[in-house]
């Protein structure tokens, strides 16, 4: 899965994958071989490659399909599907005492 997300998100950068090799530091033949699923990039590598088109591992390792970016201001959470109304309101309630919490520990 991580080669074929790869590619795609090379592409989208419409980036070729000699430059991709050289930001990564690594044999200009290696980007061919992780997109085409015939090598594993390490754990080093994966990170360098989230952390350079801003997507999370997850996405880049297709545990998740919502591209969701490596540096984010916020939090992203995957609420249930058939969560209630009332429970968002109660979660909405939970995080404005967390924010009202932080601020006024901050000042």
């Amino acid at each position: 899965m991580i080669g074929e997300r790869l590619r795609s998100i090379r592409k989208q950068n419409k980036m070729k994958q000699e430059d991709l090799a050289q930001i990564l530091n690594v044999n200009g033949s290696a980007i061919s071989r992780y997109e085409s699923d015939k090598d594993t990039p390490s754990d080093a590598i994966k990170v360098k490659i989230a952390k350079h088109f801003n997507v999370s591992l997850d996405y880049l390792l297709g545990v998740i399909d919502q591209e969701v970016p490596y540096y984010r201001e916020g939090v992203f959470v995957k609420l249930p599907d058939k969560i209630s109304d009332q429970d968002i309101f109660l979660l909405t309630e939970i995080i404005d005492y967390i924010n009202f919490k932080t601020t006024r520990n901050n000042a």
